[in-house]
């Protein structure tokens, strides 16, 4: 059997979540829409986490002056992100 490509499988999902969505009771498309929200906000938070995770080691492991650069570095995003809150 022959695999199907990212693009076909995402069209036949687009697809099929229109068709059950036709049928399916309002309860379960509210279950759905409350657990897209939720696992929104949960990978919202994580991926920066993830993120800093992999990068801040990598940094590490280059040198010493660049400890000195990542803590510069995370104070200006630190920094432009407050400013961009304001």
């Amino acid at each position: 059997m022959k695999k199907l490509g990212l693009l076909p499988r995402i069209a036949i999902a687009i697809v099929l979540g229109i068709l059950i969505g036709l049928i399916a009771p309002q309860c379960l498309g509210e279950l759905c829409a409350t657990f897209n929200a939720i696992y929104g906000q949960f990978l919202g938070f994580m991926i920066p986490m993830i993120i800093i995770g992999f990068v801040v080691p990598a940094i590490g492991d280059i040198g010493a002056r660049a400890g000195r650069l990542l803590v510069v570095t995370a104070l200006l995003a630190y920094g432009f992100t407050v400013f961009a809150g304001l």
